[in-house]
């Protein structure tokens, strides 16, 4: 991770998130330019700028019709990184 206590930012991740999410993210292939895990917590900084810890845990795993229907957590797992990250920027933008 890039951040400077790692395990501190994916335990708060956990807690936002959940434990199988977040699973799911440290699992998926790796080899990119950025991990899922990373963008995750670059998205969950956006998010709680503009809302709730508890709002933005549901956001990652609700499906995003800016996403096809599918949960941030699975666009990230699949790679979609600027994709969720746009998605994440106009629903904060929405809630506030």
């Amino acid at each position: 991770m890039y951040r400077d206590d790692p395990l501190d930012d994916e335990a708060e991740l956990r807690a936002v998130v959940g434990d199988e999410p977040v699973d799911r993210l440290l699992d998926a292939d790796p080899g990119r330019e950025r991990e899922p895990i990373e963008v995750a917590l670059d998205v969950l900084r956006v998010l709680q700028g503009w809302v709730d810890d508890e709002a933005a845990g549901r956001w990652f795993v609700a499906t995003q019709a800016r996403l096809e229907r599918r949960p941030p957590v699975d666009a990230l797992v699949d790679g979609a990184f600027e994709e969720v990250e746009d998605a994440a920027r106009a629903w904060a933008a929405a809630q506030g």
